[in-house]
């Protein structure tokens, strides 16, 4: 054994601060990109970001106009504040009303009690009989089943509010809630000495109720939704991708600032400006490459996809990532971060980029295989084409598959896709009339 010395040449690919930020770059949201380049201009005092985009905008049309309002979350009353606003027509004693608005504030969004009143009455320093007796005020207020502890509990508060009571609706709720809801319905029918039909009016009727009463009163700001591409139609009728530039802010150098900085002569002062115009530069050029991978990509999908953007959602075809990728001459990673939080606005909505990609529902991913989004689409179709009396069975729903559209996929795929769309068995979905 011995030392020696020897010169080899190696290609490394280096992963730079600057590199580091180009990715970064692809996979930020337009609403995020927005936020870094603000940061970014703090950093540099020479970066400005314009927002005059008076020739983007000049080209806008009204339907255009219309679809960005669609995407705005409107304002919502918080349950919290609707249920406050109770509280004055009540006129409680102080000691109660604090109680109560203790209650309110410990109610989960959907308008449940999940904290047991065992802890907050020692919260508090409260009774139990008081907390009781405070729930029984904080269930009588609106929205009905408000303040429930399970479901059961919450649909029987409805049902007591209703103009005409179901006393048999709320026996079943309150005494047989389970075996109910798993249509165990011919023993219950023996144990009620009632007709399958009439557990059939009662289930019409608790389906008809709200198993979320706080739903309507989300504390949570709806999201603004950004597309970052726009897909419509040319005038030559072809499909045409263009990059939603009014969302992004422009970049631009202060010269003025530059010039004033320069004319000190200071050493230091110039290796500043130079090392600040570097990284602008590199900025520019990372969001010109985000633009032009957005573009590639987007255009890749409308070719691929035409069926999609002539005929909705529905006519998805199967197509990964990885196909993309290899069509594209880049990375599988580099389509996944592309397509993550990017919307593009297209003639049937905004639509989340990720939901173009597909796979197969058949093993064998032909031209003309059905994607997984196409079959879920004709499962609904078929199940709401069903006798609610006699529902299609998973089994059935894979011959139909195979009949009537040459779809081959097995009664299995048929149940994962079918828990997937939350739709029950059909054990559960058969409905039942009065002998």
């Amino acid at each position: 054994m011995r030392a020696e010395l020897r010169q080899e040449q190696r290609l490394q690919l280096a992963l730079t601060k600057e590199l580091v930020q180009a990715i970064e770059l692809l996979q930020y949201s337009a609403v995020d990109l927005e936020a870094f380049l603000y940061e970014r201009s703090l950093e540099n005092p020479f970066l400005e970001i314009r927002r005059s985009r008076g020739r983007q905008r000049a080209h806008r049309t009204e339907r255009d106009q219309k679809q960005w309002l669609e995407n705005i979350g409107a304002r919502q009353e918080t349950l919290v504040g609707h249920l406050l606003s109770q509280l004055p027509s009540l006129k409680l004693a102080d000691r109660d009303e604090r109680i109560v608005r203790c209650l309110i504030a410990s109610l989960d969004e959907d308008g449940y009690l999940r904290v047991p009143l065992v802890e907050l009455a020692a919260q508090f320093s409260a009774s139990e009989q008081e907390m009781e007796r405070g729930l029984r005020l904080v269930q009588s207020l609106d929205p009905p089943g408000v303040g429930a502890r399970d479901l059961a509990e919450c649909l029987r508060l409805q049902l007591e509010r209703l103009p005409e009571r179901d006393e048999l609706a709320e026996t079943i709720v309150r005494c047989h809630f389970v075996p109910f809801a798993e249509k165990s319905w011919k023993t219950l029918a023996k144990q009620l000495g009632v007709g399958l039909g009439e557990l059939q009016r009662v289930f019409e009727l608790i389906r008809s109720l709200e198993p979320r009463p706080g739903i309507h009163y989300s504390s949570d700001k709806p999201p603004l939704v950004v597309p970052d591409v726009i897909v419509a139609r040319g005038a030559d009728g072809d499909w045409v991708v263009a990059y939603n530039d009014d969302i992004h802010p422009e970049l631009g150098w202060n010269r003025e600032y530059e010039q004033r900085i320069a004319a000190s002569g200071d050493r230091q002062a110039e290796q500043f400006i130079k090392e600040k115009y570097r990284q602008f530069a590199w900025l520019a050029k990372s969001l010109e490459q985000r633009k032009q991978t957005l573009l590639q990509l987007m255009a890749v999908i409308v070719e691929r996809q035409r069926p999609c953007f002539e005929f909705g959602l529905s006519a998805l075809k199967p197509m990964t990532m990885r196909e993309v990728a290899e069509e594209l001459g880049v990375h599988e990673s580099t389509v996944s971060r592309a397509v993550r939080y990017k919307y593009a606005q297209t003639p049937f909505g905004t639509v989340e980029l990720r939901r173009f990609f597909s796979s197969a529902a058949t093993a064998e991913a032909t031209d003309e295989a059905a994607s997984s989004t196409q079959v879920k689409a004709i499962i609904q179709e078929l199940i709401a084409a069903e006798d609610p009396q006699a529902p299609l069975s998973d089994q059935q729903l894979a011959d139909l598959l195979h009949e009537r559209h040459g779809i081959a996929i097995s009664r299995r795929t048929v149940t994962k896709y079918r828990e997937q769309l939350r739709i029950p068995s059909s054990a559960k979905r058969k409905q039942y009339t009065n002998l």
